[in-house]
C-alpha cells in the first residue's frame, strides 16, 4: 500500500491530543490567511503595500512610503508570483507556533485567553490599518490627483452665486 506524504498541518494534528487539536483548529481556522483576499488587497493596493499589512508584515509601511516612487510598483508585480509562497509560510509559521502555545499552556485554566493574547500581540494593530489607509486616501491619492491637475495645466473652476439678504444675487468664482 502506497503511503501519502502528510501535509504541515497533519503532522502538527497528529503530535496533539483531542482537546489541543479543538483548540489548534478553532485558532488556525480564525487566524489563517486566504491566498484569495491576499491577491484582492494586492490587486487593488499593492503599490501601498496593503497587502503586506494583510499578512502582518511591517515592510508594509516602506510600501507606502516610497509609494510616489514606482518601486513599491515593481515589488507588487514580482509579489503577484510570490504571494502564494508568502501567504504558505505564513500560514505553516501561524501553525508551527500554535502548536507551541497550546502545548505550552495545556495545563493552564485560562489557556484560551493567553493563547489569544499571544497571537493577537503578533498581528498588525487595527490602528496601524487606519493609520495606513488614511494615509492612502486622504495624503496620497489627493495628491496624486491635485499634482496630475497641475501637470496636465488644467484648472479646476468653481461657480456659485450667493444671495444676499436684501434680494440681490452676486456670482462668484474660485479657481484651484
Amino acid at each position: 500500500m502506497r503511503q501519502l506524504k502528510l501535509s504541515f498541518i497533519e503532522q502538527i494534528l497528529q503530535q496533539l491530543n483531542e482537546a489541543q487539536r479543538v483548540q489548534f483548529n478553532f485558532f488556525y481556522r480564525q487566524n489563517r490567511k486566504n491566498l484569495g483576499v491576499a491577491y484582492l488587497w494586492l490587486i487593488f493596493f499593492g503599490v501601498f503595500g496593503i497587502h503586506k499589512f494583510y499578512l502582518h508584515k511591517r515592510s508594509a509601511w516602506l510600501y507606502l512610503l516610497f509609494c510616489w516612487t514606482m518601486i513599491p510598483a515593481l515589488l507588487a508585480l514580482i509579489d503577484l508570483f510570490l504571494l502564494p509562497f508568502q501567504l504558505r509560510k505564513y500560514n505553516m509559521n501561524l501553525a508551527a507556533s500554535l502548536a507551541e502555545f497550546i502545548r505550552e499552556l495545556e495545563s493552564n485554566p485560562h489557556s484560551l485567553i493567553l493563547i489569544d493574547d499571544k497571537l493577537r500581540a503578533k498581528r498588525v494593530a487595527v490602528v496601524e490599518w487606519f493609520a495606513a489607509l488614511a494615509v492612502v486616501f486622504l495624503i496620497i491619492l489627493p495628491s496624486i490627483a491635485y499634482l496630475n491637475m497641475r501637470l496636465n495645466a488644467q484648472h479646476l473652476e468653481i461657480h456659485y452665486k450667493t444671495n444676499h439678504f436684501d434680494g440681490s444675487q452676486s456670482d462668484s468664482s474660485l479657481v484651484l
